[in-house]
C-alpha cells in the first residue's frame, strides 16, 4: 500500500510540476512552417496577423486571419481560398490551441463545431 501511495505522490507531482512548465509559442510569429496532408507539404506562413496555408506547390492558397486569445491560442478566420473541395467556407472560425513546443516542432489541437483534431507543424527557415 505504501509503494502505491508513493508512486501515486510522485505522480501527482510531476504533472503539477510540469503544468507549471510554460510553453513558447513566440515561435508562431512571424515564421514559416510545413505539414503534410494526403503525403504531400504544405507551406503555412504566419505574418503579423495573417495566417497563409499553400497547397499543391502554391497553385492553392487558404488565407485567414489571425486573433490572438493568448501566446498559444489563437482562432484562425478564413478570408479567402481557392482550394478545390475545401470544406469550410468563408468566415469560418477555427480555434486552436497549441499543446507543445518541442525543437522545431509545434503540436496544436484545433476545435470546429464542436469537432477536434491533432496537428504538427514544422518549422522551417524563411526564405530570403
Amino acid at each position: 500500500m505504501k509503494i502505491i501511495l508513493k508512486t501515486l505522490v510522485a505522480l501527482l507531482s510531476i504533472l503539477i510540476l510540469t503544468s507549471f512548465i510554460k510553453k513558447d509559442c513566440s515561435v508562431l510569429k512571424d515564421n514559416h512552417f510545413t505539414y503534410r496532408n494526403a503525403n504531400k507539404e504544405v507551406l503555412v506562413i504566419f505574418k503579423d496577423n495573417k495566417h497563409v496555408e499553400y497547397h499543391n506547390n502554391k497553385e492553392h492558397h487558404i488565407k485567414s486571419e489571425v486573433k490572438w486569445i493568448s501566446d498559444c491560442e489563437y482562432y484562425l478566420i478564413i478570408k479567402e481560398t481557392n482550394l478545390p473541395r475545401f470544406p469550410f467556407k468563408i468566415g469560418t472560425k477555427i480555434r486552436v490551441l497549441v499543446t507543445k513546443v518541442r525543437g522545431n516542432k509545434v503540436y496544436y489541437e484545433s476545435t470546429l463545431g464542436g469537432k477536434t483534431w491533432e496537428g504538427k507543424l514544422t518549422k522551417k527557415k524563411k526564405p530570403r
